[in-house]
């Protein structure tokens, strides 16, 4: 039988130790699960109907302030509003009118979140605080508006409720795909037209979390002590970091003997692959894989990245070729991310760019269409993807 291979057994060190304080917060909060099995029903039911009782008043609210509902006046409009913002807990303000032509009389009205807008630094920088004052203004989009024709009724024409970035990010981290927590916040907001965002919004935004994710000072430290510790009791081991403007790590690759002993025999195919994740700090797990003469697979290094930029895939590559003494692999496989199929051709010029089959695969139904019913095409694409070594093989098919 094959003993693990050594780097396996660090990358699962690596692993356990990246999401130790995740796991350690997770034992705290079954604790403390555990320690409200002893709170009686009795005292739960208060707070349990308070809740209920909110979440009802926060409904009904929003139905009576649904667009095309009929107000009586601009004031009952504005108390109203009122009363639902302080059931969500935000403040509201009076915004701008709009009148009617050459009349002083008003045809629209703005209700807003008292956070709408922008701090004006221009203003603010004219001359130097004698204390800092909290920001305030933070270009929130929940707002109110009602119009009328001449003589006619108060009718609310548009409506945007607060649906704040902490929801999104809630749902997230309970494992609720973006996807289905957009939909969501689009129900509850009768329409994802009154979310003021749209699902590539959304997408972007924990894009941005991704790329602004810092591997802690403290395990960072430990970090580099466990690869200087490992240098000093193997020779041929190598590791490097790579940092931000802030002297942060962002991204850090390393590989042991035994992983240059195998590239030199087997390196001549390197599957790259950025599907998985670490818990704590988003880390994508980058394996330089390879495979021996048993068709078994055989580790050539191991990378964490914190995103999947250009900038850090030239990084990692340049990293990867300098650790094998500057040895090309013949042909490299990786899924269909754009900016590493653009450094791959940039740092492995003499190498095959091949894409991996199994992302294919993964990916292609959802251009399919209705032929993903079709028996007799589904098995023409198997035969194309499984046993088609050509291009004229693939055509003929």
């Amino acid at each position: 039988m094959e003993q693990d291979h050594p780097l396996s057994t660090i990358a699962t060190n690596l692993f356990e130790f990246l999401d130790s304080e995740a796991n350690h917060e997770d034992e705290l909060e079954v604790q403390n699960l555990c320690e409200e099995q002893f709170t009686s029903e009795e005292s739960r039911m208060p707070k349990n109907i308070e809740v209920q009782s909110k979440i009802s008043m926060v409904e009904e609210f929003e139905s009576r302030l649904a667009v095309g509902k009929i107000l009586e006046s601009p004031e009952a409009a504005y108390l109203l509003y009122c009363k639902y913002a302080h059931a969500k807990g935000f403040g509201v303000r009076k915004g701008d009118n709009c009148y009617f032509t050459c009349s002083s009389e008003i045809r629209a009205k703005d209700f807003e979140c008292s956070c709408q807008g922008v701090k004006d630094e221009k203003r603010s920088s004219e001359r130097i605080p004698i204390y800092q004052k909290p920001i305030t203004r933070t270009k929130c989009k929940a707002r109110l508006t009602i119009a009328r024709e001449r003589d006619g009724e108060w009718k609310i024409i548009t409506q945007h409720f607060a649906c704040s970035k902490s929801t999104l990010e809630a749902m997230y981290n309970a494992g609720i795909p973006i996807a289905n927590a957009f939909s969501y916040m689009g129900k509850e907001a009768q329409g994802p037209q009154n979310l003021g965002f749209v699902r590539k919004d959304a997408y972007d935004h924990f894009n941005r979390i991704r790329r602004n994710t810092k591997v802690e000072d403290g395990d960072a430290f430990e970090l580099l002590q466990y690869f200087i510790n490992k240098l000093n009791t193997e020779y041929f081991f190598f590791w490097n970091v790579q940092l931000n403007d802030d002297n942060r790590i962002m991204n850090f690759f390393f590989r042991d003997y035994r992983c240059k002993v195998d590239y030199e025999c087997f390196g001549d195919v390197v599957s790259v692959d950025t599907t998985y994740r670490t818990n704590k700090y988003n880390l994508i797990c980058a394996p330089f894989v390879g495979i021996h003469h048993h068709k078994q697979n055989v580790m050539f290094g191991l990378a964490f990245m914190s995103d999947e930029t250009e900038s850090s895939f030239e990084w990692l590559f340049t990293t990867f070729l300098k650790s094998m003494y500057g040895k090309e692999p013949e042909t490299v496989f990786t899924d269909q991310c754009q900016a590493m199929m653009n450094v791959v051709e940039t740092v492995f010029p003499c190498a095959h760019h091949r894409l991996c089959q199994w992302h294919i695969n993964q990916n292609a139904p959802s251009y399919f269409g209705s032929l993903n019913g079709d028996t007799r095409f589904k098995q023409l694409w198997h035969q194309c993807m499984t046993y088609c070594e050509s291009e004229e093989e693939f055509e003929s098919v």
